[in-house]
């Protein structure tokens, strides 16, 4: 007589791995969520940083101002958490006009978060240095699920140059 052997699950035990692998997943879904809201706000600080990179090297390269600011009815804003736009800024600062060419727009960040520069805009002069004589650090802000706020900042120093660091001025 021929031995079948019987490959598989039975039903069984399928829904008993079913069931096992939901709890778990229910159990780490805090923990997902709070490494999200981490990335979120690291993720929307690096992209500023990359696109202030751009906007300084264009500057030096082309030896013309370049800016980035928020635009509302071409004028430069404190609205950080909107759509950032790039442009070259030839004639008037912080303004742009038909003399002027955007080189970038940046989407805005998630509307529950926040996001604030204390000026209305950065401008790179032809050196690659910014305009004006002081330092600014973006802060981006937003809440963990438990309701603790969260804020990570990104200072932008006059030459420059960026750093990314954890901040407590979201509390």
């Amino acid at each position: 007589m021929a031995s079948r052997t019987i490959c598989g699950f039975s039903l069984l035990e399928l829904i008993i791995c079913i069931a096992l692998f939901s709890v778990l997943l229910l159990l780490a879904a805090p923990a997902v969520h709070s490494m999200t809201e981490l990335d979120r706000a690291r993720q929307a600080l690096v992209q500023i940083d990359r696109h202030l990179t751009l906007a300084r090297l264009h500057a030096i390269t082309h030896q013309t101002p370049v800016t980035i600011c928020p635009l509302v009815n071409n004028r430069c804003t404190s609205f950080w958490h909107q759509e950032l736009t790039i442009f070259t800024d030839r004639d008037q600062r912080a303004y742009f006009n038909k003399n002027d060419v955007k080189l970038m727009i940046i989407s805005g960040i998630r509307a529950a978060d926040t996001l604030h520069y204390p000026r209305r805009a950065i401008t790179f002069k032809h050196t690659g240095t910014l305009k004006g004589f002081g330092n600014g650090t973006f802060v981006y802000c937003t809440q963990r699920l438990t309701g603790a706020p969260l804020g990570l900042a990104l200072s932008v120093s006059v030459v420059g140059r960026s750093r990314l660091r954890d901040t407590k001025k979201c509390m």
